[in-house]
């Protein structure tokens, strides 16, 4: 009954961890991201984004983080793409309109990468 139980927990977790992984793949490829960080954005989110970014090869780090009550206060975060091209931002108040964006399309001369205020032109 036990192993049971225990490999339906753990069925489960696959499932809603590949589910997870869909979802991230569509916004999070080497040469495209689209991300949105609000104030709903969760602990969780930052931590699955980092890890979907790195396994393509893009670093994302992130800190100065508060949250009061569950809802994102500010945030300081650095996007380094394999090339070495990095985008860096820092927002100190965030509020239940604030959309933060970080933004990948393209390559070459007409590759588009933006992070944070450099997003809303």
């Amino acid at each position: 009954m036990k192993k049971a139980l225990y490999t339906l927990g753990m069925t489960l977790f696959a499932i809603s961890t590949a589910f997870t992984g869909l979802g991230q793949s569509e916004n999070i490829q080497s040469d495209y991201l689209n991300i949105h960080v609000n104030q709903s954005t969760s602990r969780t989110e930052l931590a699955q984004w980092q890890k979907a970014m790195s396994a393509v090869g893009i670093g994302f780090r992130y800190d100065l983080v508060n949250w009061v009550e569950g809802e994102l206060q500010s945030i300081r975060f650095a996007v380094i793409l394999p090339d070495g091209t990095m985008r860096r931002n820092v927002v100190e108040d965030i509020d239940g309109e604030t959309d933060i964006w970080i933004r990948l399309e393209g390559s070459g001369d007409g590759r588009v990468f933006c992070a944070g205020d450099d997003c809303n032109d």
